[in-house]
């Protein structure tokens, strides 16, 4: 009960950050990105040592030029057909892969991101790490970051 309230609650979170992009951007108040132009994005994410207890959430979201073309991301060099957000959770850090690249596969006027990771279990914390990259340049660089049942990791980006 507790791991859907969280993914709801990010969830909107996301989707009011991608409203609020729509909503403040305009072609007179925005020249540095025109339509035509957008930008490319790479988000790095890694858990290290989560424990089954954990709740682990990374949700990535973009829209490019034309709305109606929803492939915009590729995880680990893999097109993810058909999916204007991506989303990782527990299962998704479990067994050999610890570290997961999602990237654009095409520019992008209006990008999100967002994180959350728990864990509940006071004796069970774990390590993550977040970087985003916006062509090119480093935006977010959040390395090591131990998540105990003190210290949650939530944040949401809008670039």
């Amino acid at each position: 009960m507790k791991t859907n309230f969280f993914r709801t609650i990010l969830n909107v979170i996301i989707c009011i950050s991608i409203l609020s992009v729509f909503a403040s951007c305009s072609k007179k108040d925005d020249p540095e990105v025109s339509p035509a132009d957008g930008r490319n994005a790479k988000f790095t994410f890694t858990v290290t040592g989560a424990p089954s207890s954990a709740y682990i959430s990374f949700v990535a979201a973009g829209v490019g030029n034309d709305p109606a073309d929803a492939t915009v991301w590729k995880i680990n060099g893999v097109t993810q057909s058909s999916q204007a957000a991506v989303s990782l959770g527990l299962n998704d850090f479990t067994g050999g892969t610890q570290t997961y690249v999602v990237e654009s596969t095409k520019p992008l006027r209006a990008i999100s991101a967002g994180a959350q990771c728990l864990s509940p279990a006071a004796d069970q914390p774990y390590t993550i790490s977040f970087k985003a990259e916006i062509n090119g340049e480093v935006k977010v660089n959040e390395q090591n970051i131990i998540v105990s049942r003190d210290k949650d990791f939530t944040h949401n980006y809008t670039f």
